[in-house]
């Protein structure tokens, strides 16, 4: 999925080059991740509800790929991407945003601690839609 990102897309990192992008994007569309974007859109909340806190951490001013604010940077076109990568990979798993206008984000709980996105969308699965992905969440024995 990331090899196919990185193909279509023309992002580039703060560098100018596509190692950040490409971090972000694997980050994005790792397992554990997009489980957290299906269960935050599954319970009708913005899918970066549940990952946003530890995406600003992982991705501060000193990565290739920074989302958050510092000195005169505000980084808005970063935090933009984001939301397209997550656009991406949802829609592999079967999922679309409830509302494809930008004013119709919702705005993400405060109980996510994000510092730095206000908004994002809310996705829902989609029958129009085949998945190419899945993702099996095994239970651990009590």
């Amino acid at each position: 999925m990331v090899q196919e990102f990185m193909h279509r897309t023309k992002m580039v990192d703060k560098n100018g080059k596509k190692d950040g992008v490409k971090k972000i994007a694997e980050y994005l569309s790792s397992p554990e991740v997009v489980n957290r974007m299906i269960i935050a859109s599954e319970l009708n909340l913005p899918a970066l509800t549940l990952i946003v806190s530890d995406l600003e951490k992982k991705f501060h001013e000193n990565s290739d790929f920074p989302v958050v604010v510092f000195e005169d940077n505000a980084n808005a076109t970063a935090r933009q991407n984001v939301g397209r990568i997550i656009k991406f990979v949802m829609k592999k798993y079967g999922y679309i945003p409830v509302s494809d206008k930008s004013e119709e984000r919702t705005r993400i709980p405060a109980i996510a601690n994000s510092r730095f996105f206000s908004t994002c969308a809310i996705y829902a699965r989609s029958e129009e839609i085949n998945a190419e992905w899945s993702i099996t969440v095994d239970k651990l024995p009590v």
